[in-house]
């Protein structure tokens, strides 16, 4: 079948950004006119990973609230083309600017609640998001808080065996994924990734950062999360067990394969074992915000 038999392109979602192989747009079924997202690309010799990516985050697909269920895949001898659940809402970054910074940290936790379920159910299944940041965190307030997850383009099933290139999200991964370690990866994995994300939405900028990749990677390896301005101070203690790491002393390409991942399981070893004790941890330090200056 023609995807344009049964979809019509409502408008490019991508926008400015500089995608080198794949395009996103918001598309409607022409007869139920549900929303959807489509991510399409054209095949060619030098986009091969792209298009596995694309094929394999077709299997991601999700039944439950707040995750993407995949309408419908197409794949013709020059393009692909993927339809996933639209789901309405902002990213995480830009709900929270809506308010001001005494609201803000309450109004991170009641998203970090909402998302619990949402990592619990993928974690069970052993899949692993691994692109975990402010924009891949939609938050619908029409009707309450309504979280979504979106984005499994990076996504890993541990059930199934897979090799790949090195693929993550600059700024936000976690050391096991910077050193292209994937049998490491766990929950706690996906957990990094969300302290540094809350620790960029708090503080209206990311950590750790540079304009050259290779310095931004280098500053994950060697130092922790920063603390955070003083009106947020308080959780800065608990975003940098989220975001648990080794610091290495030495290059990691001077270690062995061995040393690198004793290093590392180290690291993740620091990290809170369960979401539900992190959400415990960040309600007690907002529970003591409360009683100081907060304004519910």
């Amino acid at each position: 079948m023609n995807p344009a038999e049964k979809y019509r392109i409502l408008e490019q979602i991508d926008g400015n950004k500089k995608r080198k192989f794949a395009h996103v747009f918001l598309t409607e079924n022409k007869i139920s006119g549900v929303k959807s997202i489509l991510k399409t690309i054209q095949k060619t010799d030098d986009n091969l990973v792209v298009q596995d990516r694309l094929r394999k985050e077709a299997a991601f697909s999700f039944i439950i609230d707040g995750l993407p269920e995949t309408l419908d895949f197409f794949e013709t001898d020059s393009e692909i083309f993927l339809f996933k659940s639209f789901q309405n809402g902002i990213t995480l970054r830009d709900y929270l600017e809506q308010f001001r910074s005494k609201e803000k940290a309450k109004k991170l936790f009641e998203v970090l609640k909402q998302l619990e379920p949402i990592l619990e159910h993928i974690h069970e299944s052993q899949i692993y998001h691994l692109d975990i940041k402010p924009g891949n965190i939609i938050v619908d307030s029409s009707k309450g808080v309504r979280v979504s997850l979106i984005d499994f383009g990076l996504a890993l099933n541990k059930q199934e065996a897979e090799t790949r290139k090195t693929l993550f999200p600059l700024g936000f991964a976690a050391p096991e994924l910077l050193l292209n370690h994937l049998e490491l990866v766990d929950a706690r994995t996906d957990y990094f990734a969300l302290g540094v994300s809350c620790w960029t939405c708090l503080q209206g900028r990311m950590p750790l950062i540079d304009p050259n990749p290779s310095i931004t990677t280098n500053l994950q390896l060697t130092y922790p999360l920063p603390n955070l301005d003083s009106k947020y101070k308080a959780f800065s203690e608990v975003l940098q067990k989220l975001s648990g790491k080794h610091q290495f002393t030495v290059p990691p390409n001077k270690l062995s394969a061995e040393e690198q991942i004793a290093a590392l399981q180290k690291g993740m070893n620091k990290r809170y074992n369960t979401y539900s004790e992190f959400i415990s941890d960040f309600e007690k330090q907002l529970a003591l915000k409360k009683k100081t200056w907060w304004s519910f």
